[in-house]
Order: structure tokens, then C-alpha cells, then sequence
């Protein structure tokens, strides 16, 4: 009903999260509700956002609700070349992998460079301490670099806190450096797209 009030009275677009308040960033993303609101309205796009980290996850969102287009949050902290990755996968089917860990070093690094240059040194590197673990998700054993990047306070930090996480990480690696198969990090799943019973 609202998202009907919402189209009548102009809007040009709507935008709907498939989780509650209450839920937060847990549980399942209700696809139904997205599809409910798609129906509902005549002619203005309908945006489907929630737990779209995978490119896969903005393809089942898509074909399960009808919508127009997908938002995509957290999904980009994880994974900065989603955006890529997904219209890829949109536009010919075909997933491509996701970055290699030299890759994800490559761009941490610049990233923190454009804090340091944005805020300065000191308060780049500060806030860069809640940025720095997002990247550390899809490292593989990241322990030791999870631990030091919060207490960053400078760019001689990070680059100590780096060359020291790189060396204690070269037994979990291949020749690549790449995380050896019983250490790399499982497939993201969306909520939306795990059987009944798997962990969140």
C-alpha cells in the first residue's frame, strides 16, 4: 500500500531492504517482501538492497523478485570489484574470480593512501582502522593483521603492520602467495541463497 501512495505521489523510485530493523546486518533477506513491492507498483523502478555480497547473490535477487536494479553495500567492502564482477556476470553469465590476494594488497594500499592524503596522516590512519578489517575477510588466516591494524596511528604503522602480517602469513600460502586450499576463505552465501540450517 505504500509503495503504491509512494508512485502516486510522484516518487521516481523505491528502494526496499529486506531485512527489519530489529534484524540488522542477521537472518534471512526476505525476497517475497522485495517481490510484494515490485508487484504493487504500476511503472517506477523497484531497487531490491540486502545481502547482495556476491555477484551470484545480484543475480538470484534479480530472477526471485522481478526488480529493476540491486543495491549493493557491504558486498563492496568485501569485495570492491563486485560492481565489476556482477555486470560480467549479468551481461554474459560467465563468473569471474574474485581478486587474487596480490590484487586486494595492491588496492588496501592505495586505498589507505587516498585516507592518509584526504585526512591527513594521523586521522587517515585512524579511521582507516575500521576500513582495513573489511579487506582482511576475504585474506584467509588474517589474525595477526586484524589484531595490529586497530592501533594504526601512522603510515609507518601500516606499512610495519603489513610487512609483518605478509611474512607471518607466507606458511599459509602457495608459490603465488595465494591462501592453500584448507586455508582460504569459504564462498560468501548470501542469506537468501543457504539451505535451511546453515550458519549465518
Amino acid at each position: 500500500d505504500l509503495a503504491r501512495v509512494l508512485e502516486d505521489v510522484g516518487v521516481a523510485a523505491i528502494f526496499v531492504h529486506g531485512r527489519t530493523r530489529a534484524q540488522g546486518f542477521s537472518g534471512t533477506v526476505n525476497l517475497a517482501g522485495i517481490r510484494s513491492v515490485v508487484q504493487a507498483v504500476k511503472t517506477i523502478p523497484v531497487i531490491g538492497n540486502g545481502d547482495v555480497t556476491t555477484p551470484e547473490a545480484a543475480l538470484h535477487m534479480f530472477a526471485e523478485t522481478g526488480c529493476a536494479g540491486v543495491s549493493i553495500g557491504r558486498g563492496a567492502f568485501y569485495d570492491p570489484w563486485i560492481f565489476r564482477r556482477t555486470e560480467h556476470l549479468l551481461r554474459t553469465g560467465e563468473l569471474l574470480p574474485e581478486a587474487t590476494f596480490a590484487e586486494r594488497i595492491r588496492v588496501l594500499r592505495r586505498h589507505f593512501e587516498r585516507y592518509v592524503e584526504f585526512y591527513g596522516e594521523e586521522h587517515g590512519a585512524r579511521l582507516f582502522r575500521k576500513v582495513a578489517p573489511w579487506y582482511a575477510k576475504r585474506f584467509g588466516p588474517a589474525k595477526i593483521f586484524k589484531q595490529r591494524i586497530v592501533a594504526i596511528t601512522s603510515r609507518a604503522d601500516f606499512d610495519a603492520t603489513l610487512a609483518e602480517y605478509l611474512a607471518w602469513r607466507a606458511p599459509f600460502c602457495d608459490e603465488r602467495g595465494e591462501s592453500l586450499p584448507k586455508y582460504s576463505p569459504a564462498p560468501m552465501v548470501a542469506s537468501f541463497m543457504r539451505e535451511p540450517g546453515d550458519a549465518d
